[in-house]
């Protein structure tokens, strides 16, 4: 038995160590993932012996991961989803198979029991869903295609812990029964606790959320956000499937609704305050006496994982048409071990398919193999960025091949001011848009600072068509150079009539000729400052909010009808 003495003093050690510890790596530059590692290494009993109650420790963190999965849910639609398909279970599927099958023929081939060989190769096949998405949130990745692709991979990687799990009792020979059954019988049991989850999630989050609301009471929707959270996630738990998977699904349906991001900002705090956690409890499980005296072993061990998985998934990337830079970096980026590794080999340890001492070793190269990620996250992100200065202008069919996942995308043209203004705006929503701008050094700073901007000229069939402008949503025109924006609008109005054009221009003098070619918005700079302005003037004389937003949205209607025909323009847009 633990007293609250000694729980409080365990909340002081961990809070202590994330602080002074976490805080100097990032003042060194050094990724905060392994800070948290070190930190936890430090404070463990294989450390300096300063937790009392770890087991209740490791409880806890679990929920930075199911925090972590909601979050991702709720920055992804089910039309997202959809549209990911191929790269969730044509390419994720791939490669779970191809690396459990490689690492299974290299460990049968040097002498270990085929079952422990298959568990092995299930185990390290999989890669750390915290630790990628924290990278990736990190260096501002998600929307590049090297991030969409590892989102795709991880989601399908949770999915695939289902049936690793369901052999465990196979592999001991612990059932009489074939591999088919048990796997339809687990199956079949995912799809019911999923579909309760989905049809509870439409029924209620909608009116339960407005109804909530409507209280303005904010501990109530923070109850009520952990609820839904913990909720879905001790359903699937109860149902033999990762409670990460269940916290996804909820944060897929409330994305559905209007209070999404008041979701989001209740859960972000927690999120972090849980995967740091995480964190601590992986690097608390690092054995340093066994790392030490195991070292040349676990260090071979680990730059052959990295080798092996990071090769394997370039040849699927090169496979699925990506380019060779992508293809590195995303395999150097999902080359580690991940957190449900710890799960099934405790699992094969306790149904006495894997020894302990192998378990041991595995848990450890695991571990270095996390440890080792923000390293060669940054190692891709070298790599990236020299084929970005090295090759600025992309031909063709490279453009086609690092675009060819993207559906119902926005286009934006230019990156200047306005067109930075609008990304950052749908990189808060997590929409898939791509960037397209003229002047080479404007493109490489972007290409620098994460964004998926090329270099061409937008006015040319070949360049649009390139970007998959037969598959987008929207073109933003944010550029000011008239002529140009006549000759995109023209050539897309041709070919492309379904898609929605959004422009800027000085003024509505030429609407029009604009209406007439199919184009859906134009904001007007001279209009939109005098609607700020005049905003402005109404908020310093003491009229409401409500009114000004009102007024706005007054003005903007009908394209700015009102505010044309106080001008003497054609009101017609």
């Amino acid at each position: 038995m633990h007293n609250n003495t000694e729980y409080l003093f365990d909340i002081i050690i961990l809070l202590f160590a994330a602080v002074f510890i976490v805080v100097a790596f990032w003042k060194m530059r050094i990724s905060p993932v392994l800070g948290y590692f070190v930190a936890g290494a430090l404070i463990s009993s294989h450390g300096f012996n300063l937790i009392h109650a770890p087991e209740v420790i490791d409880n806890f963190a679990e929920f930075g991961v199911v925090f972590l999965l909601f979050v991702i849910g709720l920055e992804l639609t089910f039309e997202r989803l959809i549209a990911m398909r191929v790269h969730v279970f044509g390419f994720g599927s791939l490669q779970v198979i191809v690396t459990t099958l490689s690492i299974w023929g290299l460990a049968y081939a040097f002498g270990v029991d085929s079952n422990t060989a298959v568990v092995i190769g299930g185990g390290l096949a999989l890669s750390s869903t915290a630790i990628v998405l924290q990278v990736l949130q990190d260096r501002g990745h998600q929307a590049t295609q090297v991030g969409r692709l590892s989102i795709a991979v991880l989601l399908l990687q949770d999915f695939a812990v289902v049936p690793l799990i369901v052999l465990l009792p196979l592999l001991a020979g612990h059932s009489d029964q074939g591999l088919i059954k048990p796997l339809i019988y687990a199956f079949t049991k995912a799809a019911i606790a999923l579909i309760l989850i989905f049809i509870v999630g439409r029924l209620l989050l909608r009116p339960l959320f407005t109804m909530i609301a409507a209280m303005k009471n904010s501990e109530i929707f923070i109850a009520t956000t952990l609820l839904i959270v913990l909720g879905a996630a001790f359903i699937t738990e109860k149902f033999n499937l990762s409670m990460a998977l269940g916290a996804f699904v909820a944060g897929l349906l409330v994305a559905e609704t209007e209070y999404r991001y008041e979701v989001e900002q209740t859960i972000l705090p927690f999120k972090d305050l849980f995967l740091g956690l995480f964190f601590m409890t992986v690097g608390m499980s690092i054995d340093i006496k066994l790392l030490l005296n195991q070292l040349p072993l676990i260090m071979l061990l680990a730059i052959s994982l990295i080798a092996l998985k990071a090769s394997i998934i370039y040849v699927l990337c090169r496979f699925f048409r990506f380019q060779a830079a992508s293809a590195i970096h995303a395999g150097l980026l999902l080359s580690q071990g991940g957190e449900f590794a710890f799960i099934l080999f405790g699992l094969a340890n306790q149904f006495n398919v894997l020894p302990s001492n192998i378990a041991q070793i595995l848990m450890m190269l695991t571990t270095v193999t996390m440890a080792f990620t923000p390293l060669l996250a940054s190692l891709g992100d070298w790599i990236a960025n020299i084929a970005s200065d090295e090759k600025v202008i992309l031909n063709t069919k490279e453009l086609i091949m690092d675009t060819q996942d993207l559906n119902n995308h926005v286009i934006v043209a230019g990156f200047g001011r306005a067109g930075r203004m609008v990304t950052k705006m749908l990189a808060t929503e997590h929409l898939s848009y791509v960037i397209v701008d003229v002047q080479p050094q404007i493109v490489r700073e972007g290409k620098n600072e994460g964004f998926p901007i090329y270099l061409g000229d937008i006015t040319k069939l070949e360049m649009l068509q390139s970007i998959g402008i037969a598959r987008a949503q929207t073109l933003i025109i944010s550029i000011r150079n008239e002529v140009t924006i006549k000759k995109i609008v023209s050539l897309v109005a041709q070919k492309f009539q379904d898609l929605n054009i959004v422009i800027r221009l000085y003024d509505l003098s030429n609407s029009t000729t604009y209406k007439d070619f199919g184009v859906s918005k134009i904001i007007p700079e001279t209009f939109e400052v005098g609607l700020q302005l005049g905003a402005a003037a109404l908020n310093l004389s003491g009229v409401s909010e409500n009114t000004i937003a009102s007024l706005k949205r007054k003005f903007r209607k009908g394209n700015y009808a009102i505010l044309q025909d106080l001008d003497g323009d054609d009101p017609y847009l």
